[in-house]
């Protein structure tokens, strides 16, 4: 039996005797309910809070970007590590990707704008270019909810590049004479090399590589920016980089403003005090 039907049992055996004393009883009875309710409410509004996200994840993504990182830029892996983790953590409410990059390597480019993608579409993720978000930094920038741009910032360079450098003149100078001596079964291989001139065939191939991969890369920044890839290979530059007001213009990006400013806008906002200490910022 449960104490409340107890306590009732008890309320009706004294009021045979003394309905007076049974009034008040019943009158305390109700304000000790009313209590108790008020209690169990404040618990469950505490509970509400605590399970309410409350940190913000801060990802770089700084200078040449490579797949493992280097001492001048950011690792491509790390970014996309960065993203899922932030994205899976039901404690963060949402991400900032603070971008100052020039661009990098292709390889680990799609797999870090695909994982801030990711994030993007569980919770709000900032692209914050500050100052600079070109070529591979761009393609992953493209992925996030929202694109702020930098008073000063600049934005753009996409497209593809294969570099290749021809050192034989210089080296027939020196008296140098390089030989190459490949296995018959590999006719083709390190046909980029530096000690002679590109053959057409090589060129061909190259120029398909940077032409796939450049396709991707347009393919990647309309799915991201929500436009068509007609657009993106129109009016997004055509490898060109635009400062902040002209990218806003043309849908490169979406608003300007100052990295300070983003974080003011993410942090999280609490009704109350209790709310406001339970929402402490953190950065990942």
């Amino acid at each position: 039996m449960s104490k409340d039907k107890k306590l009732r049992q008890v309320i009706t055996q004294i009021t045979a005797i003394d309905p007076v004393v049974a009034i008040e009883i019943s009158a305390m009875m109700e304000c000790l309910a009313g209590i108790e309710a008020r209690e169990q409410a404040l618990a469950a509004a505490a509970e509400t809070v605590s399970a309410q996200p409350s940190k913000i994840a801060l990802i770089g993504v700084y200078g040449g970007l490579t797949p493992r990182g280097s001492w001048y830029g950011s690792s491509l892996s790390g970014i996309a590590a960065a993203a899922t983790r932030a994205g899976n953590d039901p404690d963060v409410a949402g991400i900032i990707l603070d971008i100052d990059s020039p661009g990098g390597t292709v390889s680990g480019t799609m797999e870090a704008a695909a994982a801030v993608a990711d994030a993007a579409s569980k919770k709000p993720c900032i692209a914050c270019v500050n100052t600079l978000a070109a070529s591979a930094a761009y393609w992953i920038a493209s992925q996030a909810s929202e694109m702020v741009i930098a008073p000063s910032g600049d934005v753009g360079s996409i497209g593809a590049m294969i570099m290749h450098q021809d050192v034989s003149g210089y080296l027939e100078q020196m008296g140098v004479k390089m030989t190459l001596i490949r296995s018959e079964q590999s006719p083709m291989k390190n046909e980029a090399h530096p000690f002679a001139p590109l053959s057409e065939d090589a060129r061909g191939f190259l120029q398909s590589r940077a032409n796939a991969a450049g396709a991707d890369f347009i393919k990647a920044v309309a799915s991201g920016r929500k436009v068509t890839q007609t657009k993106v290979r129109e009016e997004y530059g055509q490898g060109r980089v635009f400062g902040a007001r002209d990218a806003v213009a043309r849908g490169m990006a979406d608003r300007v403003g100052t990295l300070d400013q983003v974080i003011s806008g993410m942090m999280p906002k609490g009704p109350t005090r209790a709310a406001r200490r339970r929402s402490a910022l953190a950065f990942e």
